[in-house]
């Protein structure tokens, strides 16, 4: 899959929001997919090492209802 396919493969999955992204700083898991998000920030929904790999990670994350904070909780203060 390249860069292409991947945004328009984000776009089905989270309309007009859907994104992705490339991380530098992760040299194992740079593509990230997800979604843009007022402030300008982006939500990631799935990382990996391939646009195909971070598309998996996200489906895994809706599954296994991720253990990361970010994901169950809206912002820090409770």
């Amino acid at each position: 899959m390249d860069e292409e396919a991947a945004v328009t493969e984000a776009r089905r999955r989270w309309g007009d929001r859907g994104a992705v992204s490339i991380a530098d700083q992760w040299k194992q898991a740079r593509c990230l997919v997800g979604e843009l998000c007022p402030g300008p920030r982006f939500r990631v929904r799935g990382r990996g090492s391939t646009w195909e790999a971070a598309f998996i990670d996200a489906d895994a994350r809706l599954v296994n209802a991720s253990r990361r904070r970010a994901d169950r909780e809206r912002g820090r203060i409770r």
